[in-house]
């Protein structure tokens, strides 16, 4: 029998947070454990006994501290649950500032809520998940920078990042370059082992920051 997907909510919007739940709810894998309002109401609920989420869903922008604020406390002490960003904000700077913190997913809150159940599903199962629209801004990004001359990727894997960046998963880059799935690993594992980072979300922050994409 495959596991409950306990899921954490931190968000403002209280009829915003009825949807999640209700979404929650319909799905019989998957239960809200716990939701607060802002980092200030997570932080003062917590205690030791406070259950580890597998997902939480976090907003940047909310009263008093910025959610971006909780990311690094959430890793540290929940080393496991996955961080899904759920925000309006569809600003490239922050987007890659909530990456570069290390979330597994970043998505719009005006996509649909079969999308954002779909999203922790991929994240719950150790992918990273980008919206569309967050991936244009990303590409729109690197193909208006000069080709970089550092050679920690190799035009391959660059290649690989790009469309991971895209939201592609292993097979559709596959097929889309016409690679096996095996290899395609390969060079995601690569990718991640020269750039130190867990996911490809995370890659394509720091290939972003370092210049190389």
């Amino acid at each position: 029998m495959s596991r409950t997907i306990e899921v954490i909510i931190v968000e403002d919007n209280e009829s915003f947070t009825k949807s999640l739940k209700r979404t929650l709810a319909f799905n019989s894998d998957m239960a809200c454990t716990g939701s607060f309002n802002s980092v200030e109401d997570f932080l003062d609920t917590e205690n030791e006994d406070t259950r580890e989420p597998h997902i939480a869903l976090l907003d940047i922008h909310l009263p008093g501290k910025s959610g971006l604020t909780l990311v690094p406390h959430l890793k540290e002490n929940y080393p496991n649950t996955k961080i899904l960003v759920l925000t309006q904000d569809d600003d490239y700077h922050t987007t890659l500032e909530a990456i570069r913190l290390g979330v597994s997913g970043y998505v719009l809150k005006n996509a649909d809520l079969e999308d954002i159940e779909r999203a922790i599903r991929e994240v719950n199962d150790g992918g990273c998940v980008i919206d569309p629209q967050l991936s244009r801004l990303v590409l729109d990004a690197l193909d208006s920078k000069e080709p970089s001359k550092d050679s920690t990727l190799s035009n391959r894997e660059r290649q690989v990042l790009e469309l991971l960046a895209m939201g592609l998963v292993k097979k559709e880059v596959a097929d889309r370059l016409n690679l096996s799935y095996y290899t395609v690993s390969e060079y995601t594992d690569n990718i991640y082992k020269k750039l130190q980072s867990p996911n490809a979300a995370a890659a394509v922050a720091t290939a972003i920051r370092k210049g190389l994409i």
